[in-house]
């Protein structure tokens, strides 16, 4: 039986200067794990809206289940301008308030082996409520990706998500910016201190870093690729991450199969997979 995944939070469309994609770290991940042979399913919130539909659609058609993709009357599907870099890198406005600022918890509350969330989504108190709601009654490995993203990176968001993650990825700039906001020493073992069992840390075209709980870490370098643009690598590297661990993979080959799905996003423009996608 594939191994299943709740993937929780914002689904949105992401404008570049020239086209818009569907986008959001969320349904990345779930992209990208459904492509390693996972069975994902996204909790988030659309808007009755164009945006919306379009949303759906690209969800069914790389096979993502959308049976938990709420629809809101009132707010419109969420949308983030982009603004692309000369050295391959972005700039990102981030609307609202917008649909996925409002999700509910489902009802039954749905169980699978892995629950992924990232800390945007926890900007609004209603899509926090729900989150907490699923969280509380979650049994399997909670995945938390850090995403600072101003003025939607406060410390009570921040420190939900890193005392309530097993496994924690953040940027090596993030890192500081963490420590900071929970009055922590700066550096994977303060946060494994207050939670989590694995720190993952990416430094972009200079690699990653994974740290255990027990005090042991692992290195990876960057690969040398050409760089078409960096939305969504992040997402790429953590559903590697997620897949690799939960299939037990030593932690140096974990770096190596999270850093492989990275490398191969930062070559196309924006982060899903292709349909049908032949990643991997």
């Amino acid at each position: 039986m594939s191994p299943s995944a709740l993937v929780f939070g914002e689904a949105l469309i992401d404008r570049f200067p020239d086209r818009s994609v569907v986008a959001g770290a969320p349904l990345h991940v779930a992209a990208h794990l459904l492509h390693l042979g996972w069975a994902p399913s996204v909790v988030s919130r659309i808007g009755d809206d164009e945006d919306g539909a379009r949303i759906r659609d690209t969800l069914r058609r790389q096979g993502v289940d959308d049976s938990l993709l709420q629809v809101d009357t009132t707010l419109p599907t969420g949308t983030v301008d982009i603004t692309l870099h000369e050295n391959g890198g972005h700039t990102f406005t981030i609307h609202r308030p917008v649909a996925w600022d409002a999700i509910e918890a489902p009802h039954p509350m749905p169980q699978a082996d892995v629950l992924y969330f990232g800390s945007l989504a926890l900007r609004d108190a209603r899509s926090r409520s729900a989150l907490e709601r699923i969280e509380s009654r979650f049994e399997g490995l909670r995945v938390v990706d850090i995403n600072l993203r101003p003025p939607d990176d406060g410390a009570d968001a921040v420190r939900f998500a890193v005392t309530h993650a097993d496994v924690l990825k953040l940027s090596d700039e993030e890192v500081p910016a963490v420590a900071t906001r929970l009055g922590l020493d700066t550096g994977p073992a303060a946060l494994l201190s207050i939670g989590p069992r694995w720190v993952c840390i990416t430094r972009g075209a200079r690699g990653a870093s994974l740290h255990a709980a027990d005090g042991r870490s692992w290195e990876r370098a960057g690969q040398d690729v050409e760089v078409v643009d960096t939305v969504g690598a992040g997402d790429a590297f953590c559903a590697g991450l997620i897949d690799a661990l939960v299939r037990g993979l030593a932690p140096a080959e974990v770096l190596e199969r999270a850093a492989a799905r990275a490398a191969a996003v930062v070559q196309q423009r924006g982060g899903m997979p292709p349909i049908p996608g032949t990643f991997g």
